[in-house]
């Protein structure tokens, strides 16, 4: 699997029932047309409107503020609740899953 980009490696896992899929690997078909059908439509939403509608939400609710304080970029203390870093990361996670399947120079 090396040079494969997974989301969970259990191949040194000799107990493991399951084994990783490289991202790369997973391609959504219906009736053997990649790209369309139920699930490729919905992805593709989600790559051109739903990513970016949660960064425009994660600048307005000062999420990523919170990040450009820890780098120094701005001052002030933390805000917001505790939990608002995970916010960002799972945005951040769900950008790199889609940028897996393809580049996007605007995301």
């Amino acid at each position: 699997m090396l040079g494969r980009t997974t989301v969970v490696d259990t191949s040194r896992t000799p107990h493991a029932r399951l084994r990783p899929v490289p991202v790369e690997a997973v391609h959504f078909e219906v009736h053997g047309t990649a790209g369309h059908g139920f699930w490729a439509s919905r992805t593709e939403m989600v790559r051109t409107v739903t990513l970016r509608q949660q960064l425009a939400q994660l600048e307005a609710t000062g999420r990523i503020d919170n990040f450009r304080r820890a780098a120094g970029q701005l001052d002030g203390p933390f805000q917001g609740r505790y939990y608002n870093d995970s916010d960002v990361y799972k945005w951040v996670e769900a950008a790199a899953l889609a940028l897996a399947h393809g580049p996007d120079a605007d995301l």
